[in-house]
């Protein structure tokens, strides 16, 4: 057995690697020398026995501890965030953490970590999320499970999508919605309402009505109607679309209140009463940190312009639609990054003339530059949150060549233009397969998704 362990240490820590590295975006690992973790091992002291998965080291890096089967931590991944840690990054590195090593120890014995380890990865950020949001994680386990098996199903050949809200406290949050709220009689556990009451897949569609469930029973007690919720600011930061702020502004009630919420484009979503939200797609799950943006962001912008174009950016990628937003620090030499601005033979002239000048910020006149922010190009916009251009082609700026900055190889003619805008301002670059990566002077700060 001595004989194995190192090699599932290189395995294990290869895999906490990977897995943090999608967690947070932006992030650097490395592995914590033996002589750094005997350091760190001395100054818990007693405390090691308790067996802390998570430390907080400095304002910027935690340090994850493996303890396989072992009274004390046999390894340690150094996590550099490259950002201020919040305390909801702590949380979540510490519930993972904990899921990881019980994993561990079911297959540490081994030479390698095999396929039940493999069988245990599919699962394990789930798990990590409902330990994560919840004092009853296994529960919270299955019904993220049945929500998944949920989006397998059709209802007269439409795809189902349910959107399901957990309180903690349902009868309090129910006093709280008043008439908002429609009471279902006899009530369903969450699992055969999911998966087996055909009726629910039509009425509950994520945009007028959802399901209340309670989470001490784990049965739906009735229905909530989404259109009479009133909006919050706080809603209109935390909800993945648009559309989702009255869910948002529901779980904003209760911090332990969870959501559960398919989109049309088969993503699953998880939003917390905390602010945090979870996002499966594609088979993998992430965690979705708008607030790590907003902070990159409102050091050099106004708040409302912030919230403005982090919105529009949020809904085009949970629509899966491609965009670059630019924030300029100054006006000035705008036509050293748009050669045709202003131009009377610009392409794209009439879409660009009517929609100078006006303001992301703004609701209505954001859902007309949110729309057309789809159009092939650039969403220009001053320090005001004003457009100072559209749906315009962004060209390599003066100071580059000054700065004898060489161009990367990027991904994309989006993800290209998004760096050479940078050099002015900030960029916002939307993927169309749905990460947000925001630049400034040539450098990524920041990436969710």
């Amino acid at each position: 057995m001595r004989t194995r362990r190192p090699l599932v240490v290189i395995d294990a820590l290869a895999s906490l690697a990977t897995a943090f590295k999608d967690i947070f975006p932006g992030s650097t690992t490395s592995s914590l020398s033996s002589d750094e973790l005997a350091a760190h091992v001395e100054e818990l002291g007693p405390r090691a026995a308790l067996k802390p998965k998570v430390l907080p080291l400095d304002e910027r890096r935690l340090a994850a501890l493996l303890y396989f089967d072992q009274p004390t931590p046999q390894a340690g991944l150094l996590i550099d965030l490259r950002r201020s840690v919040r305390v909801s990054d702590s949380h979540f590195a510490r519930s993972f953490c904990r899921v990881f090593n019980d994993d561990l120890t079911h297959v540490s014995s081994a030479r390698s970590l095999d396929e039940h380890w493999a069988a245990l990865e599919q699962t394990r950020l789930r798990r990590a999320v409902a330990r994560y949001l919840n004092y009853r994680p296994h529960k919270m386990s299955n019904w993220v499970r049945a929500m998944e098996d949920s989006m397998a199903l059709t209802y007269e050949g439409r795809n189902v999508r349910h959107c399901l809200i957990i309180a903690r406290k349902a009868n309090r949050l129910v006093q709280k919605l008043q008439n908002k709220f429609i009471p279902l009689p006899g009530g369903l556990s969450i699992e055969n309402a999911l998966l087996r009451e055909k009726w629910i897949r039509t009425v509950v569609d994520g945009r007028r009505v959802a399901l209340l469930a309670s989470m001490q029973s784990g049965t739906i007690i009735g229905f909530i109607s989404l259109a009479e919720v009133d909006r919050n600011e706080a809603a209109l930061r935390y909800a993945p679309h648009e559309t989702l702020v009255p869910v948002q502004a529901v779980l904003a009630h209760a911090t332990h209140d969870v959501a559960l919420v398919t989109s049309p484009q088969n993503d699953l979503f998880i939003l917390s009463g905390k602010g945090s939200v979870f996002q499966k797609s594609h088979g993998h799950w992430r965690v979705l940190d708008y607030e790590a943006l907003h902070e990159r962001i409102s050091s050099r912008f106004r708040e409302d312009v912030v919230i403005g174009v982090l919105r529009a950016a949020m809904d085009l990628a949970y629509e899966r639609t491609g965009a670059l937003f630019c924030l300029l620090d100054s006006r000035t030499e705008l036509t050293d990054l748009i050669p045709d601005h202003g131009h009377p033979l610009a392409a794209n002239s009439h879409l660009r003339r009517s929609l100078r000048g006006q303001n992301i910020s703004i609701w209505a006149q954001r859902q007309v530059i949110t729309a057309a922010a789809a159009t092939d190009g650039a969403v220009v916009l001053d320090q005001d949150g004003s457009v100072l251009d559209i749906a315009c082609m962004v060209s390599s700026p003066k100071e580059i060549a000054r700065l004898g900055v060489r161009e990367p190889s990027m991904p994309g003619a989006r993800a290209l233009a998004a760096w050479r805008a940078s050099f002015r301002g900030v960029a916002i670059n939307v993927s169309e397969d749905g990460p947000i990566t925001v630049y400034e002077r040539g450098a990524e700060i920041g990436r969710i998704g």
